[in-house]
């Protein structure tokens, strides 16, 4: 393997935060379902990680944002998946070394328990996203527990920055408080259409125009290498890539340990119950969902 696949991610280094979230940032992502973390990869970290995902993108490892057969025929309706225009590679821990070590990451571990109430967490996936100049489109409203086989919103998203993020390439859009309005259908990212009407119960409602239901918008504008954090429930969108520059990200999600498996009784996910060897009702473990390892309050 090359230097970009086996450097590993040492959250340690001066340059990186590695203290615990206050009290008063969990109280902000109570209340607003959000938070900026701070930097989290140095300058050399960074390199790494874009060099990693870039070979992955070089060796077609793209795959569909959501499942493509909802789009093959139409399910429910709903308009096909439009041309993707957010390349999108998933679980590269599981191929690239550099991933790995990222997902890991013990501080990652020990702020998702933080913001969960969860003593341990666990992998759910990561995700290497690129909105590619100019051409790098906008996904519509949604939110991420809509499309995960859980049984409990018990889960968070820590977004990375690869490059700076701006209003101008893309930046995510946050609706401030709206995790505590529950589920919401999962919704085509290119369109906003909603699908799985009958796989929810019939009082899941779509995501909305947050303005529909008198929610502020938090733009998530950040430099490189800095991360932020949202919740499951949190709706969020972002908006094309109009300038001459990629907007590229590392995502990983995080699930609390004890979370139950629901697999395809509650949405078509990237494994089978069976490859991930669980049954419906399971708490979610195993090799596909590693426990991060343990840090410390401090």
């Amino acid at each position: 393997m090359g230097r970009s696949q086996t450097r590993q991610i040492d959250a340690s280094q001066s340059e990186v935060r590695t203290t615990a979230l206050s009290a008063d940032e969990l109280l902000h992502f109570a209340e607003r379902g959000c938070l900026r973390v701070g930097r989290v990869l140095n300058d050399a970290q960074l390199e790494d990680v874009r060099a990693a995902a870039r070979e992955a993108r070089l060796a077609a490892e793209d795959v569909d944002l959501l499942e493509k057969s909802q789009w093959a025929t139409g399910v429910g309706g709903v308009p096909q998946e439009p041309g993707r225009t957010v390349s999108f590679l998933y679980n590269l821990w599981r191929t690239k070394s550099v991933f790995q070590s990222l997902t890991m990451t013990p501080t990652f571990g020990l702020w998702s328990s933080q913001v969960l109430g969860a003593r341990r967490v666990r992998v759910l996936e990561d995700n290497a996203l690129t909105k590619d100049p100019l051409t790098g489109g906008e996904l519509k409203w949604h939110q991420d527990y809509s499309y995960w086989p859980l049984g409990q919103p018990n889960a968070v998203t820590l977004w990375i920055a690869l490059d700076d993020v701006t209003v101008e390439n893309g930046a995510m859009q946050m609706a401030v408080g709206s995790h505590l309005m529950g589920e919401r259908l999962p919704m085509v990212f290119g369109t906003g259409a909603s699908y799985f009407h009958d796989r929810r119960p019939s009082a899941v409602k779509p995501v909305v125009q947050p303005s529909e239901v008198g929610l502020d918008v938090e733009f998530m504008t950040m430099r490189a290498g800095e991360a932020s954090l949202h919740h499951a429930l949190t709706w969020h969108a972002s908006g094309p890539n109009t300038t001459e520059s990629a907007r590229r990200a590392a995502v990983v999600r995080y699930v609390a340990d004890g979370t139950v498996w629901f697999g395809e009784r509650r949405y078509d996910f990237n494994y089978s119950s069976e490859e991930v060897g669980l049954r419906v009702g399971e708490p979610v473990s195993g090799p596909y969902f590693p426990l991060v390892p343990e840090r410390s309050v401090v």
